[in-house]
């Protein structure tokens, strides 16, 4: 895979290529570290604003349609206006990581809200389950991508960036539907608990999806690790890093309504 073509739409189209090309000549190269290093920063802005999102909501539930359109809205200000422009990304990565913690935290609660009124609870919340499902989906791609057991070819990049894509405009039509209260079967998080077709359907679709998010996550592993060796400049380790959040996020979001699923389809561990 090239290193200006990518599965996630972040860095795909040329993005990654253009990002390099008018990134401000600096002295020093960017590095794995520091990409990471700005990764993990921009995911603990995003653990602190998910906190305040599920205590602000907690207080005030009628605040979660709101949260999830201006967090709609500002993922789509943000990509688009870092488009081809990675000197804005040291602003707009760690408002993006806030925007979405905080939509997080309060979608954690909604689903943890759900689960009580069935009588069930789990240990942590939702929140912390699908914390540990991401981290050991990250863990695992990083060890597959380091022992050499997976790359992302060039087809292979363009297949997974339309399954991306398609994704995407699946969740969108849900989206909108929602507003107007319009489930989309299988897509739409159920209420009631207990084990059906529909449920174990909508399981294996979270499923799929998840694998997905977490192959587009081997994919920007790969790219980052090409734009270190290409001797990128340091000045593109927050475009870069942005890339790695947005599927981090997406993977987490994905562990959540998982996590959920299953809760609700096998009791979850304890029941009230």
């Amino acid at each position: 895979m090239s290193i200006f073509q990518s599965s996630n739409p972040v860095l795909a189209d040329g993005r990654l290529d253009s990002a390099l090309r008018e990134a401000q000549a600096t002295r020093t190269s960017a590095s794995v570290g520091g990409v990471v290093n700005k990764t993990c920063l921009c995911l603990a802005v995003a653990v602190v604003f998910g906190a305040i999102g599920n205590s602000v909501v907690r207080t005030n539930p009628g605040l979660l349609l709101p949260v999830n359109l201006v967090s709609a809205v500002v993922s789509l200000i943000v990509a688009f206006s870092m488009y081809g422009r990675p000197a804005w990304a040291a602003v707009l990565t760690p408002i993006y990581a806030a925007t979405q913690g905080f939509f997080l935290g309060a979608v954690a609660l909604v689903l943890d809200g759900i689960l009580a009124r069935n009588g069930i609870r789990m240990a942590g919340g939702v929140a912390l389950q699908a914390f540990l499902v991401t981290a050991g989906i990250s863990t695992a791609c990083l060890m597959l991508y380091r022992s050499g057991a997976v790359r992302i070819s060039e087809r292979g990049a363009f297949l997974l960036w339309c399954a991306v894509l398609g994704i995407g405009i699946t969740y969108l039509l849900s989206f909108v539907l929602g507003l107007f209260g319009v489930a989309v079967p299988f897509l739409s998080l159920p209420t009631q608990a207990g084990a059906s077709g529909a449920a174990y359907i909508g399981l294996a679709i979270n499923g799929v999806i998840l694998v997905v998010a977490a192959l587009t996550l081997v994919a920007d592993i790969q790219q980052v690790d090409m734009a270190v060796r290409s001797g990128a400049p340091a000045s593109s380790e927050w475009y870069l890093a942005y890339s790695l959040l947005v599927s981090l996020i997406w993977i987490y979001l994905e562990s959540l309504k998982i996590v959920f699923r299953i809760a609700l389809i096998f009791g979850g561990g304890k029941r009230d």
